[in-house]
């Protein structure tokens, strides 16, 4: 059995919706006027099992006979436009620096039928719910750390737009340094978890410790002292939920990207966490391809700590769960212990 809510949240939801299934009589216009001219609508079924929004499988007929699938995705409000937007424009930088290994995006738009809706479609790519290979994966990844650092269209860290984590979103305000960024992130994520979990005094006062001792002490090393970290493009939601197997070719497909210009080593803090089941040898391998960032020395507090956003993460979505915020206590002990007096 699976120790990750998600995955059996998933589960769940494709059992209720199998078992009540949403019927689509026609696609909106607004969404056909995206697709290749000529495009007639063959099916419209539900596909994939998002806790966050709707999720639908085209399949389309191309002008010249080819029958083809593509995946969208929408949700309703500002919460649903800022939701599409930011997974419109986070995939189309990401498939830009993997375009062999990332869904294409295609559009972005808003229902012409139900106003205040807005979609996201990208093609359609089946898959299988499979580890990727440790090697593949690490390959994928470190090509895109590579390729695009120091290509920040600022040169600063951030996203042009918020970006979200399952519904929460990320504050990608651009900032001059990895440590405010990282910080302001850090902050957004932990006020999202308080409004889920509650106030908990003593998990303030750690947190606080963290972002005035912990986070300047591990974090600005890297910028400091004849040190430099060149903003680089971060997936930052890299779980095996978000990258699979493609079922013909075998290729690996990483999508759902939530993507911000930041230090490439954030991008294994969910590799650290058992509930993905990624862990060291993906690490390793990592190392292996990248090597470690300077200071070499605070590469697994540095680990801990990107690992540390995505408990708070978890506790923020569960509201059942309070195993995610207690981790999150316990790993935020360890590290305030650790760095008492800051630098």
């Amino acid at each position: 059995m699976s120790t990750n809510p998600a995955e059996a949240y998933a589960e769940k939801l494709r059992r209720e919706r199998e078992a009540n299934p949403i019927k689509i009589d026609r696609l909106d216009d607004n969404i056909l006027a995206k697709l290749p001219e000529g495009t007639e609508v063959v099916s419209v079924v539900p596909s994939g099992a998002s806790a966050w929004c709707k999720t639908l499988r085209i399949d389309a007929r191309l002008k010249d006979g080819e029958i083809k699938p593509y995946f969208m995705k929408y949700e309703s409000g500002e919460p649903g436009r800022r939701m599409m937007k930011g997974a419109f424009e986070s995939d189309s930088v990401y498939a830009s620096y993997a375009p062999d290994n990332v869904p294409t995006p295609i559009a972005f738009g808003e229902f012409k039928d139900d106003p205040d809706t807005w979609f996201y479609v990208c093609e359609f790519q089946d898959m299988l719910d499979e580890l990727p290979d440790v090697k593949e994966l690490v390959n994928i990844v470190s090509k895109v750390h590579r390729a695009s650092m120091g290509k920040s269209p600022t040169g600063k860290f951030g996203f042009g737009v918020p970006t979200h984590l399952a519904n929460i979103p990320n504050d990608n305000t651009w900032q001059d340094t990895w440590e405010k960024f990282f910080t302001q992130a850090m902050q957004s994520m932990y006020d999202f978890e308080k409004q889920t979990q509650g106030v908990d005094e003593e998990l303030d006062g750690l947190f606080d410790a963290l972002c005035n001792k912990v986070i300047p002490r591990l974090l600005r090393p890297l910028e400091t002292g004849g040190h430099s970290i060149e903003p680089c493009l971060v997936h930052s939601d890299l779980w095996p939920g978000n990258c699979m197997v493609d079922a013909d070719t075998g290729d690996i497909i990483i999508f759902d990207s939530c993507a911000f210009w930041g230090h490439n080593e954030a991008d294994l803090g969910p590799w650290r966490a058992p509930r993905y089941r990624l862990g060291r040898p993906y690490l390793r391998q990592y190392q292996k391809v990248m090597g470690k960032s300077e200071p070499h020395a605070d590469w697994d507090d540095r680990n801990s700590l990107y690992a540390l956003r995505y408990d708070f993460l978890v506790s923020a979505l569960y509201p059942d769960e309070t195993k995610f915020r207690e981790m999150a206590r316990r790993e935020m002990r360890v590290l305030v212990d650790k760095f008492p007096n800051g630098l």
